[in-house]
């Protein structure tokens, strides 16, 4: 798939962050903003934006350059999670994956990767979607089991991963869709219509963005 500009501006930015920050790949990105926005329970940008460039779970943060790039990167970010958030409602989400061009094959391991990173950051709201319609059942059940096989982890037997794997890619945007139809269908579609609009701008006494904890001004906002 050809890549809009704004994700190929994205994927430099986070290549360009230090090489030990352990920036998220795009795939992981986008499965990480597709786990976030189909969460049962909403999670502020403030909470999961640093994980994005490997400043999550007490981790240090990286260094950004100034505070121009961190506003740059941070814009990025939310422009995408708005995308996909419209491309949710449209019933028209198309994943984001890696392709290894010598075998032409779709590297979909990234994207579970992160998908399974966001659901970490509320575990026991994941559960309840257990408790939905058969379809949010296997959606999820479906989801987990590719983010075992991705850790080999995974207690099925050879053919049921075999045929998982081969389906993969189109079995991931069915269930990501499938998961948001039952969020919608709970009433709790409480996320800001523009988060955008409150994030790419920093107050100076907010806490800063990349995760360490200080307010901007004290941190970022000192370059």
């Amino acid at each position: 798939m050809t890549l809009p500009r704004r994700l190929k501006q994205l994927d430099r930015q986070l290549a360009r962050l230090p090489a030990d920050s352990d920036a998220m790949l795009l795939s992981e990105f986008d499965g990480f903003i597709a786990g976030i926005l189909v969460c049962p329970e909403l999670i502020m940008p403030s909470e999961w934006l640093p994980f994005v460039w490997g400043g999550g779970e007490g981790q240090t943060a990286p260094v950004f350059e100034n505070a121009g790039q961190l506003e740059s990167v941070t814009r990025l970010v939310m422009e995408h999670y708005n995308a996909t958030a419209n491309d949710l409602h449209r019933c028209r989400y198309a994943p984001v994956f890696e392709v290894d061009t010598r075998h032409d094959e779709v590297l979909w391991e990234f994207w579970i990767d992160g998908f399974a990173l966001a659901m970490q950051l509320r575990p026991a709201s994941w559960a309840e979607l257990m408790e939905g319609d058969e379809d949010t059942q296997i959606a999820i059940a479906g989801l987990v089991a590719l983010a075992e096989i991705s850790r080999d982890e995974s207690g099925l037997f050879g053919p049921d991963i075999d045929e998982l794997v081969d389906n993969a890619p189109e079995l991931i945007a069915h269930w990501v869709e499938t998961l948001n139809a039952w969020r919608l269908g709970q009433h709790r579609d409480d996320r800001p219509d523009d988060p955008l609009s409150s994030f790419t701008k920093v107050g100076r006494n907010d806490p800063c963005p990349c995760g360490s904890g200080k307010k901007y001004k004290q941190c970022c906002g000192l370059n």
